[in-house]
Order: structure tokens, then sequence, then C-alpha cells
């Protein structure tokens, strides 16, 4: 049989799991919202190295074009004033090459730390499924409790009533 003290125990003890189920949760879901976050993060990436190899097919065309017109110029003094106008036009793509080929770099730099704070991400994913486990695990033995508890009303209830007929049978 449990003392009124026992039993304010096991509700104290309820409301401190309800609390830390409670923190569990809002823990739970500030990482979900991290997760999507880091998931946008991640497809804006891709996006731009996708459209930046895209520009780098451009940029190799641009470059097989710069090789064919270098030749023609080798072989044709008529054609020197086009030829200017040319040059100077890959001079604008070489430039825009340079360009393109540091933005490459800063999103290849984006995607690797996009990747770290996956990686981040998957590792604290896991801890909170951890922490899920161990929610559940802390749920569980609640019910248990509840039920024991229950039980044991329902068991004091019962002796109080044989006691009760048994004082009033004398």
């Amino acid at each position: 049989m449990l003392t009124e003290a026992q039993i304010k125990k096991l509700i104290s003890a309820n409301e401190s799991l309800q609390v830390q189920l409670d923190d569990a949760n809002a823990v739970l879901a500030a990482r979900e919202q991290e997760i999507e976050i880091l998931i946008a993060e991640l497809n804006d990436t891709t996006a731009l190295r996708s459209k930046l190899d895209g520009q780098l097919g451009e940029i190799e065309s641009m470059q097989n074009r710069l090789g064919e017109k270098q030749m023609a110029v080798e072989g044709a003094e008529v054609r020197e004033v086009e030829l200017h106008q040319e040059l100077t036009e890959m001079a604008m793509l070489n430039k825009q090459y340079n360009e393109l080929i540091q933005d490459y770099a800063y999103l290849q730099s984006q995607f690797k730390d996009a990747r770290s704070q996956l990686t981040a991400l998957l590792e604290r994913n896991y801890n909170l499924e951890q922490v899920a486990g161990r929610i559940g695990e802390l749920e569980s033995r609640l019910e248990i409790s509840l039920i024991e508890r229950d039980d044991l009303k329902n068991r004091i209830s019962v002796l109080e009533s044989q006691k009760y007929l048994g004082e009033f049978k004398l």
C-alpha cells in the first residue's frame, strides 16, 4: 500500500517526466526546422551548381571558338580588322570565364560548407532519434507507473471497504 507521500512522489515524478517530454518535443521541433532549412540550402546549392555546370559548358564552347578564331588570324591577314574585333570579344569572354571560375570556386566552397552542415545535421538527427527513443522508453515507464498507481488505488479502496465492513459487523 502506498502512503500519501509515496503517491505525491509518484505524481511529482510524473510531472517531471511530462516537463522532460515537453522539453524533448521542443528540441525535436527545433531540429526538424533546422533540417528543413539545411535541405533548402542544399537544394539552392545544387541549383547553383547545375547553373554553373551549364555556364562551364558555354565557356568550353567559347574556348573552342577562341581556338578556331586564333587559327584564322594566323592564316588570314585580310581579316585583320575582323580578328581585332573578335579578339576584343574574346577578351571579354575570357574575363567572363575568369569570373565564372571564381564563381565556381565560391560555389564549391558553399557546397562543401552545406555538405558539412548536412553531416552535422545528420549527427544531430541521430542524437534526436536517441533522445526520442529514450522519451518513448520514459513514456512507457510512465504509462506502467500510471497503471500500477490505478491498480494500487483500487486495492486501497478494496482494503478500506473491507476494513469498514469489518468495523460495521463488530
